[in-house]
């Protein structure tokens, strides 16, 4: 394990505020999978409550030499959360930017900070008779920012593609701790190139998610089930094809 110095830590506390910076046992949720396995050898975690503070926290990384393992909700099973061990580092936690900073059903868009749930963005959509598609089984925990970090599909991604196709425009801070932000809410947008994908999928290597604007789609009336026995996995591809010509853009 290696630790920031204690100067370091100072560093972080003045630039924040005094519960943005967790060290010995208070850090320990932070560094530990659904599973309970320990992922991070990070022994500090600092928890930005916005995004400037997330560029002061970069910065001071930035100046010192110190990695950063960005964290959303996190959920993640496959190590997402390790930390390298031939320098010092931190864990940054997204989960006190947690504000839904506007709904516009009228552009069917709703922008989020990166620690929001996914579930509290599907609410939020419901309630204006709009729905947030992505979806998957850690709703409750898993984070815009995370969704975003590793393009998470989920339980939708047949009918409404993995979160790449759900995001409009994004605000991150880039290693320098330069905030770039990127919001736009266009439905046809030839102006450039579209940076936003290098973002999405990224896991944080080139630069920290901190707010997006996500794509609202329109509420289904209803819902139906279908359980379909087929003889070997050869059947499957068939199948699909089948119910998508007899319901084009309605299998989920």
């Amino acid at each position: 394990m290696s630790v920031p110095a204690d100067h370091i830590v100072e560093e972080f506390r003045a630039a924040l505020d005094h519960n943005a910076v967790l060290t010995g046992d208070d850090a320990d949720p932070f560094l530990l999978d659904p599973r309970n396995l320990r992922t991070a050898d990070a022994a500090v975690v600092v928890r930005p409550a916005d995004t400037a503070g997330v560029a002061a926290t970069v910065r001071i990384c930035a100046a010192h030499d110190v990695a950063i393992v960005p964290q959303g909700g996190n959920t993640g099973l496959s190590y997402g959360t390790e930390s390298p061990t031939d320098r010092p580092s931190i864990v940054l936690s997204l989960a006190r930017l947690n504000q839904i900073e506007s709904v516009d059903p009228d552009r069917w868009t709703i922008t989020a900070q990166a620690g929001v749930t996914i579930e509290a963005v599907q609410n939020a959509a419901k309630a204006v008779n709009r729905v947030f598609a992505p979806d998957w089984g850690a709703r409750g925990t898993a984070s815009v920012g995370g969704g975003i970090a590793t393009d998470a599909g989920g339980n939708n991604v047949v009918r409404y593609g993995n979160m790449r196709d759900n995001v409009m425009g994004i605000e991150a801070v880039l290693a320098d701790g330069t905030i770039w932000d990127g919001r736009r809410a266009l439905v046809k947008d030839s102006s450039g190139y579209d940076l936003k994908h290098l973002f999405i999928g990224g896991e944080g290597t080139l630069g920290i998610v901190t707010s997006a604007v996500l794509k609202l789609r329109p509420a289904t009336p209803y819902e139906t089930s279908l359980l379909a026995a087929i003889t070997g996995l050869d059947a499957l591809a068939p199948l699909l094809d089948l119910a998508q010509q007899h319901a084009p853009g309605t299998v989920t």
